[in-house]
């Protein structure tokens, strides 16, 4: 691995008799009880709930019931009605409060974390002290397909913001943290020089395993996951439309909810959908228990940092079935059944001629239970904050 280079803040070296001093900057995070959680979030929850380092965490106020174990916290505005143009104000004025935190807090840490890539987190860590400082990355966004002029004009300020960032990250990081090979190759492309690190986002499998299991419904699919249109919700109704007529029992329930929700629920009505099901939120344990009782999980995105509903499904025993993206096959081998991206014909093609559940799904599922991913990260800023 390259030597990390000393940031501008440096303080004393770290000493092997102190515990490691961390501040990760969750100041973008739009978790709020009764509501569902990102992967990245989730991913630095569980790494403060579950790890013995207690970090200070920059975050909003509507997210703080999500790291009851963060030493200090710093707290930012919390959420509100997410329009566009209401978040990026939202956004704005955290981007101006993490920054004012970050000058009237005295300590240096010995690494200073931003749990994702966007402006409202890596800004902050431009400006917070720091021996080291990084950020965890899950994906970078590829080119995408709008579906209605709100989610163009939303595609291009992510754009623009991800070139932004990446420029910031070339002066202010000195290391990454990605969520997978593909990912980190992307990575070394635009950040040339940045040593990067590699960390699955795992899931709950002792939490999976408490929830008591139903009769699985033979004729019940689910999906999981936000009600964009990234996640190949709309190719779902071209799906599910083809196999009303090859397996007319078959329904599906979709359990989440996003900004594209409503017009979702519009372009059922128009294609005339009958077979869908429209959940809404739910939580783990409705969310784990849907998982267990359904025979198939449908998940057709076009991009993903990870995967983490996809790893829940297969350990819970649903047949998956997914677009095949870049970096699955390097985390879930060959346990879902995958499809071109795009082609709703194959997908539909493959429900129905699909095999049973390998018996050695789940096993294989286990090496990503929340601990394990824990460790890694805490064995990673070890690394980081000791190298020379």
């Amino acid at each position: 691995m390259p030597e990390l280079p000393m940031n501008a803040t440096a303080a004393l070296p770290l000493s092997a008799s102190r515990p490691l001093s961390v501040f990760i900057s969750l100041n973008g995070s739009l978790a709020q009880e009764g509501k569902s959680v990102g992967g990245g979030d989730l991913v630095l929850f569980k790494f403060i709930r579950l790890a013995e380092i207690r970090p200070d965490v920059l975050i909003p106020e509507s997210a703080t019931s999500f790291v009851p174990n963060a030493a200090k916290k710093f707290l930012t505005r919390r959420n509100n009605q997410l329009s566009l143009p209401g978040i990026i104000t939202l956004f704005l004025t955290r981007i101006v409060q993490g920054v004012l935190w970050a000058f009237r807090n005295r300590t240096v840490y010995d690494v200073a974390l931003s749990a994702s890539p966007f402006s409202v987190d890596v800004i902050p860590i431009w400006f917070w002290k720091a021996r080291r400082k990084g950020a965890v990355i899950y994906h970078i966004n590829p080119a995408r397909k709008a579906v209605n002029l709100t989610t163009r004009v939303r595609f291009a300020i992510a754009a623009c913001e991800q070139a932004l960032t990446l420029l910031i990250l070339r002066r202010a990081c000195d290391f990454i943290v990605a969520g997978n090979e593909y990912v980190r190759g992307q990575l070394a492309e635009r950040l040339p020089g940045k040593p990067m690190f590699i960390l699955p986002a795992g899931f709950d499998a002792h939490l999976i395993d408490s929830v008591r299991a139903e009769a699985r419904d033979p004729d019940l699919a689910c999906f999981v996951g936000r009600l964009v249109s990234q996640k190949g919700i709309f190719d779902l109704l071209h799906v599910m439309k083809s196999l009303s007529r090859s397996r007319p029992g078959l329904r599906l329930i979709m359990a989440g909810t996003g900004p594209e929700g409503e017009f979702l629920a519009t372009e059922m009505k128009r294609l005339e959908v009958t077979n869908i099901e429209l959940a809404g939120f739910v939580t783990e344990e409705e969310k784990i228990a849907l998982l267990k009782r359904s025979q198939f999980f449908f998940f057709p995105s076009y991009e993903e940092g990870w995967g983490i509903a996809l790893a829940e499904a297969l350990y819970c025993g649903c047949r998956c079935f997914c677009y095949e993206l870049p970096h699955y096959r390097s985390i879930f081998s060959e346990y879902p059944i995958y499809v071109k991206p795009g082609d709703h014909a194959a997908f539909a093609q493959a429900v129905e001629s699909a095999g049973p559940v390998s018996e050695t799904q789940k096993t294989f599922m286990r090496q990503y239970d929340d601990p394990e991913v824990a460790n890694t990260l805490a064995e990673h800023l070890r690394t980081v904050a000791h190298s020379r």
